[in-house]
């Protein structure tokens, strides 16, 4: 007697069970576990598998800025070349980021402009997840005598504009 009223609580609670499940055409097809790629063979990525997407051209990682300087360097020696430096500090996201430079068109004055652009790049190993402050500086040659002023952009925006270029000898 006890076993037949086992197999009918077990019967209802297949039912209720059964009534609590969504309806197969809502249930995702799950997907077939990864298969690891025997050495030597080629990764394939199906298609439906999403791809990361590219950053746009125009976006800078940098908050904030402040503290640019600019100088010439002109101290004597021997094979010594004029050099402008440059130097900031930038508030990124995250600390590990690196930075690039990209030295952008020069205007046709008599005294040009150098125009610079920052291009942070992001960190690629795990790093400090808050705002970070970090130092920039750009070293390159002097083309021509002197510059009237220096502007630096990221992403688009103006970070900061050097009105006054001193000369260091």
């Amino acid at each position: 007697m006890t076993s037949l009223r086992l197999l009918a609580l077990a019967a209802a609670s297949g039912i209720i069970l059964a009534a609590c499940a969504p309806p197969a055409e809502q249930t995702p097809a799950a997907e077939p576990p990864p298969v690891p790629a025997a050495e030597g063979d080629m990764a394939v990525i199906p298609e439906s598998a999403p791809t990361p997407e590219a950053a746009p051209a125009e976006e800078c990682a940098v908050l904030d800025s402040r503290d640019w300087e600019a100088w010439i360097d002109r101290m004597p020696g021997p094979d010594a070349s004029p050099t402008v430096h440059v130097i900031g500090k930038v508030d990124v996201r995250s600390g590990g980021y690196t930075f690039n430079w990209e030295v952008g068109p020069m205007d046709r004055s008599m005294t040009p402009a150098l125009n610079l652009k920052l291009i942070p790049v992001a960190p690629t190993e795990p790093a400090t997840m808050a705002i970070a402050t970090e130092e920039v500086h750009y070293t390159g040659p002097l083309a021509g005598s002197s510059y009237s002023r220096v502007t630096i952009t990221c992403g688009g925006q103006t970070l900061g504009e050097i009105s006054e270029v001193t000369d260091a000898h």
